[in-house]
């Protein structure tokens, strides 16, 4: 196998075997994990959640640049090797990762361009004293959310608008304001759109949907704060927004809106409890971090990588 080849196959290979072995880590712990944080604030739960749900990709990107670089700073420009079945094995299962992933891309593309040509022929930019930048669309289905990544705008039904008393908007707006804050969007987008095998599993889409639970719930936290007559307004808010929902939400809605059809009754009865705030950062991130500082110093370290690439040869020649 030539030279850009056998490093494709490498490169391939080792995202996919340390992306898998991470996700069936991450699958096994999972019940523990839940567990352990349940009765931690809302935001820690969405971080500790989010960190666990993205690990795979981290520890599979962090491996992949390690043993590329390894890769490119050892192997000769003129090898011929042939690899063995399991390295083509788990090349070939990273391209399926990648190609899975495009098509998530894909069709996340095409509905934020279905939702951004909505707003321009229907929407009517809504100006407020604070700068926040909201557009009103007519909608029959109450739709409250964040649409964007880094440009975000906020999209309003003018249903709300006229139906909710100013309290109980000022209260939706402050509660998406909150997702911008956060970078829930860019969180959602990157566990959606990135080669990912806990995707493929249920136990990975368990986590996510704990994610965005634990989001709207860290959202209704930071929007109303722990005064009773907030977090009243909020609640209120939400049932009064859940009324007015009958029939599926319009294809277009982005994914965290501010009433999606779930969860209600367990966010209404958290809100008309005693609000609590997150304040410690968690402990996979902590390790997270700890494994990038690690990555770059073997990046730079001259005889670490040499051992690496000797395990890599091993690898290639003597695996089945």
């Amino acid at each position: 196998m030539r030279y850009y080849l056998l490093f494709a196959s490498i490169a391939l290979g080792t995202y996919a075997a340390a992306a898998l072995a991470t996700s069936l880590a991450v699958v096994r712990s999972s019940p523990y994990l839940r567990r352990r944080i349940g009765v931690r604030s809302a935001a820690e739960r969405a971080r500790i959640l989010a960190t666990a749900r993205l690990l795979p990709i981290a520890v599979g990107t962090l491996a992949t640049l390690v043993l590329s670089s390894v890769f490119l700073r050892y192997e000769p420009r003129d090898t011929v090797e042939v690899p063995g079945l399991l390295l083509v094995a788990f090349a070939l299962f990273g391209i399926v990762l990648f190609g899975a992933a495009a098509g998530r891309l894909v069709t996340s593309w095409r509905a934020s361009v279905a939702c951004t040509r909505l707003l321009q022929q229907c929407g009517r930019p809504w100006s407020r004293p604070d700068g926040q930048r909201i557009v009103l669309i007519d909608s029959t289905y109450p739709v409250a959310a964040v649409t964007g990544l880094f440009r975000t705008r906020l999209l309003i039904s003018a249903r709300i608008v006229r139906e909710c008393t100013p309290r109980e908007l000022e209260a939706v707006i402050r509660h998406e304001a909150a997702h911008v804050h956060r970078r829930d969007n860019l969180v959602r987008a990157a566990m959606r759109c990135l080669p990912d095998p806990l995707l493929l599993l249920k136990a990975g889409r368990g986590l996510q949907a704990d994610w965005a639970a634990a989001a709207e719930e860290a959202a209704d936290d930071e929007a109303a704060g722990p005064r009773v007559e907030a977090r009243t307004e909020l609640a209120a808010a939400l049932v009064r927004v859940a009324r007015m929902a009958q029939g599926a939400p319009p294809q277009w809605m982005p994914g965290l809106a501010f009433y999606e059809g779930t969860n209600l009754e367990n966010r209404v009865r958290r809100l008309l409890r005693a609000g609590t705030s997150a304040t410690a950062t968690s402990a996979m991130q902590i390790v997270l971090s700890a494994s990038a500082l690690a990555t770059g110093a073997l990046l730079f370290a001259g005889n670490v990588s040499l051992e690496l690439h000797n395990l890599m040869e091993l690898a290639v020649r003597y695996l089945p």
